[in-house]
C-alpha cells in the first residue's frame, strides 16, 4: 500500500534534485579553473534530497509516515524552486547565487524535522 507513495517520494526527491542541477548548469559561467568548486557546490545543493530518498526506501509501516515523508519532500523542494526562482528571474541582484549557499542549510534542517517526524509517526 504504501510502495506507491515510496515511489512517488523517491520520484519526488530526483526531480528535485535534476532541477536543482539544471538550474545550475543555466546560471553558471564554466570555466576549468572553478570546476572542482562548481562540482561541490553542485553536490552541497542536491545533498538535501539524499537523505530524504533514503528515507523513502525504507518500508514504511503506517501510510501516516509515507505521507508525510511525501509531504517533507514536496515543502522542502518547493521552497528551494521559490527561492531559485525568486533569485534568478524575478529580484536579479549580483548576490543571487547566494542562495546556493544558504537554501541548503534551510532543507537540511526541514528535511531532518520531516524524516524525525515520520519516523515518530511508525508504530512502535
Amino acid at each position: 500500500m504504501n510502495a506507491g507513495l515510496a515511489r512517488a517520494t523517491l520520484a519526488a526527491c530526483l526531480a528535485a534534485a535534476v532541477a536543482t542541477l539544471a538550474l545550475m548548469a543555466w546560471a553558471a559561467s564554466w570555466s576549468w579553473s572553478g570546476l572542482a568548486f562548481m562540482v561541490s557546490l553542485m553536490a552541497w545543493c542536491v545533498s538535501p534530497y539524499v537523505p530524504l530518498g533514503f528515507a523513502s526506501r525504507k518500508p514504511r509501516a503506517s501510510r501516516r509516515g509515507a505521507v508525510a515523508l511525501l509531504v517533507t519532500v514536496i515543502v522542502v523542494a518547493g521552497f528551494a524552486a521559490v527561492v531559485y526562482v525568486d533569485a534568478f528571474f524575478i529580484h536579479l541582484d549580483a548576490q543571487g547565487a547566494l542562495v546556493f549557499l544558504f537554501v541548503p542549510v534551510v532543507q537540511w534542517l526541514g528535511a531532518l524535522a520531516g524524516i524525525i517526524v515520520a519516523s515518530h509517526l511508525e508504530p512502535r
